[in-house]
C-alpha cells in the first residue's frame, strides 16, 4: 500500500506494544458508542484555522499557501489562494460527484489509473478545486469560485474548536469514496456501497442488499437505534434487511427520542444519529455553520450530561468534503470491498468508471470520551492493513469492542481501515466540559 507517512510503519510495532494494556481493558471503559455524522466539509475548510496545536496538519500550520489555478493547464496563470474568510453560509454547493472530485484531486476527469500506486498518488496535485467550481458555476469570476478554496476562521466554530481542544482530533481521516453523501454513508454503515457512486433512489428504497453494521450488531446481540432528524433519510433505511426484519418500527426513531433516552440513561449500546439535510443543522450548504454548531452542541451536552457518559465513546465525523478544498492527497490502492464498479458521464461528456480503489478527501473527525487524552492529535492509524483512518474505521472499532462475528471484519475495506481502541486510556477524566460555548453570531 502507498502512504504519505512512512513513519507509521516504523512506529506501529512499538506503539502497539505500549498500548497493549489499553487494548486489554478498553472494553471495560466503553460500554456505549454514539455516532453523529455531519455533512459536506473538508478538513481544511472546517479545521484549517485551528491554532491550539502546531501538530495539526492544517492550513494554519502549512509552510506554504494553498492555491489553485484558474486553469489547471496553466498553473502559473491566474489563481486564488486560501484565506480564513469562508462565510457562515456558503454561497454555493460545490460539485462532489465522483468525476467532479476526480477533477479536484487530479486536475482531470480521467486520471490514468493504470500507473503504479506511487505514480497515481503523485498525480493527486489537489489543484482542480477552483477550476471545477468555475465549471459548475459556468463563470470565470474567481472571487466567487474561490469560495471553494477558502476556509473558516476558528472564531466561527467555537463548539467544534472546544471539542477538539478537549478530546482527540483526527487530521488524517478520509472519506471512503471520492464522491457524494450516500455512497460514503453506506461505507460508514457497511464498509461498501454495492457499486453506488451517486445519491440515487436506491438509498431511499431499502435497496442495498449487503450486511450492514446494524444487522451485524443485531445478530450479535448488541442493542442499537438510528435516531434521525426531520427530512434526512435514516442511514439504517438504506438496507433491505432493515425493512424485511421490521427494524424500521423498532430501531429507527425521531431525534426527540434520543434526547429523552440520553437524559434517562436509556440509550442503546450503539446510537447512530442522522441530521436533517440541508437547511439548519447538517452543515451541508446552505445550512449555516452556526446553526449546525448549535445542534451539535445539543447532542454533545445530552451525552455529556446523561448518566451513561462515564462509559461512552462519542464519534463525530463528516460524510464527505462537499467539494471544498483540502491540501492532503488521499491514499490510493485500497481494496474494493465487493468487486463492483460505478460509471458516470463526466463534465467533458465522456464516461468514467470508478473501481472504488482510492479514498475520498480528508474530513473532520473527533473521538470524544472521558477515557481519551485532552487535546490529542491523531495522524495515521497503527493497525488495519492500511494503517489509515477512513469511514470504515467505525465498523473496525465496534467489531473489536464487541467482538462482532468473533472479530471478523465486515468487508475487506473494514479490514484495511485502522480502528482506534488504542486511543482509550485507563485514566478517567473529570475535566471534560459539561457545557460547550454558544455558537458564533451569524
Amino acid at each position: 500500500m502507498v502512504h504519505l507517512r512512512s513513519t507509521a510503519l516504523v512506529l506501529a510495532g512499538s506503539i502497539a506494544a505500549s498500548n497493549a494494556l489499553v487494548a486489554q481493558t478498553f472494553r471495560d471503559n466503553i460500554k456505549s458508542v454514539v455516532v453523529l455524522i455531519q455533512e459536506n466539509r473538508s478538513f481544511d475548510w472546517f479545521f484549517g484555522d485551528l491554532s491550539y496545536s502546531t501538530e495539526i496538519d492544517n492550513l494554519r500550520n502549512l509552510k506554504r499557501q494553498l492555491c489553485n489555478p484558474a486553469n489547471v493547464t496553466s498553473p502559473n496563470g491566474s489563481s486564488i489562494c486560501a484565506t480564513n474568510s469562508a462565510a457562515n453560509v456558503s454561497p454555493d454547493d460545490p460539485n462532489h460527484s465522483v468525476t467532479g472530485v476526480a477533477f479536484q484531486i487530479f486536475g482531470t476527469f480521467h486520471p490514468d489509473e493504470t500507473v503504479s500506486p506511487a505514480e497515481l498518488l503523485k498525480a493527486e496535485t489537489m489543484i482542480g478545486f477552483l477550476q471545477e467550481e468555475e465549471n459548475v458555476l459556468k463563470s470565470s469570476n474567481l472571487s466567487v469560485a474561490g469560495e471553494t478554496i477558502n476556509f473558516i476562521s476558528e472564531d466561527k466554530i467555537p463548539v467544534f474548536r472546544t471539542m477538539a481542544e478537549n478530546f482527540v482530533l483526527f487530521d488524517r481521516w478520509f472519506a471512503d469514496v471520492p464522491g457524494p453523501t450516500d455512497p460514503n454513508r453506506a461505507y460508514i454503515t457497511s464498509g461498501a456501497s454495492h457499486g453506488h457512486g451517486q445519491n440515487d433512489n436506491g438509498f431511499s428504497t431499502f435497496s442495498l442488499p449487503q450486511r450492514s453494521i446494524f444487522q451485524q450488531l443485531d445478530e450479535n446481540g448488541i442493542t442499537w437505534t438510528n435516531y434521525f432528524n426531520s427530512s434526512f433519510n435514516p442511514d439504517a433505511e438504506f438496507y433491505t434487511w432493515t425493512q424485511t426484519e421490521g427494524k424500521v418500527a423498532t430501531n429507527v426513531k425521531p431525534i426527540e427520542n434520543f434526547f429523552a433516552d440520553a437524559k434517562a440513561g436509556k440509550l442503546p449500546q450503539f446510537t447512530y444519529i442522522n441530521p436533517e439535510c440541508c437547511s439548519f443543522d447538517s452543515m451541508h450548504p446552505p445550512s449555516p455553520i452556526n446553526t449546525g454548531e448549535a445542534w451539535t452542541k445539543s447532542i454533545y451536552e445530552a451525552v455529556r450530561g446523561g448518566p451513561q457518559w462515564k462509559n461512552t465513546l462519542f464519534l463525530i465525523a463528516f460524510d464527505e468534503h462537499g467539494g471544498f478544498a483540502d491540501h492532503v492527497p488521499p491514499p490510493v490502492n485500497v481494496p474494493n470491498p465487493d468487486g463492483l464498479t460505478y460509471t458516470e458521464t463526466a463534465g467533458d461528456g465522456k464516461n468514467y468508471t470508478f473501481d472504488f480503489n482510492r479514498l475520498g478527501v480528508r474530513v473532520p473527525a473527533l473521538v470524544i470520551s472521558p477515557w481519551v487524552k485532552k487535546g490529542a492529535i491523531e495522524h495515521d492509524g497503527i493497525n488495519g492493513e492500511g494503517l489509515t483512518y477512513t469511514h470504515s474505521s467505525l465498523a473496525a472499532f465496534i467489531s473489536k469492542l464487541w467482538n462482532l462475528d468473533g472479530g471478523k471484519p465486515l468487508t475487506s475495506r473494514v479490514a484495511w481501515a485502522s480502528s482506534f481502541e488504542h486511543l482509550i486510556t485507563n485514566t478517567f477524566r473529570e475535566d471534560t466540559p459539561l457545557v460547550l460555548p454558544n455558537p458564533a453570531a451569524d
